[in-house]
């Protein structure tokens, strides 16, 4: 039979089942991308077969340094979910047992060979078929974060969740990745008994029923997971171990929204790959464009594909009118949208506890923009773009009553073009 290729990290110390299994290896469309004598640190493990997305991991029962049943339940968090076969010099029925109860694929004894190259060959067949099913069933990832504080990331990202559970038959989640502000609970008015540092720090038991019993239920279709509250707990979460959580939420939920503040994001720039979208929220004050433009400049020295990245300009005067030309030089990415300075609409619903709806401008805008980013074949075509991206990718400009007037975006530039001219 054909076989698919397989990528394979190996956890072997025994010298005779380490070289029968390169042996198999070799005369198959097996790569070990992975080769270790040890396994004393799972973390690092975890993340190398993060990096190499191994389908198969052969590990040598005497290595193990926790329980089966929980190792093999840290792998299936991972973006791959690698099979496990256990290699061991001898059977041992209750070791036998214990692999098929934890859920191991295989359990292989010597010689290795032809018994290993069936169990890769049933693999090769199981994984297309899973690889094909893992691409249809995960969800989508929306990020909202702040240039600076006060640009309303966390407006957008509550408003938009809200609206989307709206239009969907099934829950989706509001996330709350902001660990130095944390500002959606009071938004929500939820009272969480768990939080994102719960989920972060439990990773290794983390499975559907654990996840189940962290997050929060807010209105129909809704789930919400807070920031920690607690000073002591709102130290940055380790970037190896949110990744890790990141890509279970993409498998448990079709969307998910995150809130990842104000400012510079290490977490969203590196999830960037992950995510459909990335929206920056900016408005006309001088040093919040200097920090989008640096946000920017970070993502594509770091390759984390920066073509996610959608610029929104918010807080606009209903008599200013954006210069997006020069938003566009400047940025190096053109604004995809801009949204209404409405401050007093949100002032009184968040006094009342609640919402932006239909009876405000902005709130109007948050719906059209959610249809819109969710379904993004019903958006209206965007004028004319330029620069790194040439099509809207679902995002229509909503402008607001706009004049040809001075603003601070006017002030802006003539600030720039007087100190390049100094």
């Amino acid at each position: 039979m054909t076989m698919s290729s397989l990528s394979a990290a190996l956890v072997i110390a025994d010298s005779t089942l380490h070289q029968q299994a390169l042996d198999c290896i070799q005369g198959l469309p097996v790569r070990a991308v992975s080769d270790q004598q040890t396994l004393e640190d799972m973390e690092d493990f975890l993340d190398r077969i993060e990096r190499f997305r191994s389908d198969v991991i052969l590990l040598e029962w005497s290595l193990l340094r926790v329980p089966l049943d929980e190792f093999i339940r840290r792998l299936k968090v991972t973006a791959s979910e690698p099979a496990v076969f256990i290699l061991q010099t001898e059977a041992v029925p209750e070791n036998i047992l214990e692999a098929m109860q934890a859920g191991a694929s295989e359990y292989l004894c010597p010689p290795l060979g032809t018994a290993l190259r069936e169990a890769f060959e049933r693999l090769s067949i199981v994984r297309v078929d899973q690889v094909n099913h893992q691409q249809k069933k995960l969800g989508r990832l929306f990020g909202f974060i702040s240039a600076k504080g006060g640009c309303g990331a966390t407006t957008f990202a509550s408003h938009v969740a809200t609206t989307a559970a709206k239009l969907n038959d099934k829950p989706l989640l509001l996330a709350d990745l902001d660990f130095e502000a944390g500002l959606l609970r009071f938004m929500l008015k939820a009272k969480p008994r768990y939080t994102l540092r719960d989920a972060v720090d439990n990773m290794h038991r983390m499975d559907s029923n654990y996840w189940n019993a962290l997050v929060t239920h807010h209105g129909k279709n809704l789930e919400f997971i807070a920031a920690p509250e607690e000073l002591g707990e709102r130290n940055p979460a380790d970037p190896k171990q949110l990744g890790r959580l990141l890509r279970f939420i993409r498998t448990a939920y079709p969307v998910a929204v995150l809130d990842f503040g104000r400012s510079y994001s290490a977490a969203a720039v590196d999830m960037l790959p992950e995510m459909e979208a990335l929206y920056l929220l900016v408005t006309d004050d001088l040093l919040v464009l200097e920090n989008a433009r640096e946000f920017i400049r970070v993502a594509d020295e770091r390759n984390r594909s920066s073509n996610r990245i959608r610029v929104m300009v918010n807080k606009v005067g209903s008599r200013q009118k954006p210069d997006l030309d020069n938003l566009e030089k400047f940025l190096g990415l053109r604004p995809e949208a801009v949204f209404s300075d409405d401050r007093e609409a949100l002032y009184e619903t968040w006094s009342e506890g609640r919402l932006l709806g239909d009876d405000s401008t902005l709130g109007r805008q948050l719906a059209a923009f959610s249809k819109s980013m969710l379904f993004p074949e019903t958006a209206q075509p965007m004028a004319k773009q330029s620069g790194k991206r040439a099509k809207n990718d679902g995002v229509h400009q909503t402008s607001p009553a706009a004049a040809p007037v001075s603003s601070g975006f006017g002030r802006f530039f003539s600030f720039m073009r007087s100190s390049s001219r100094a």
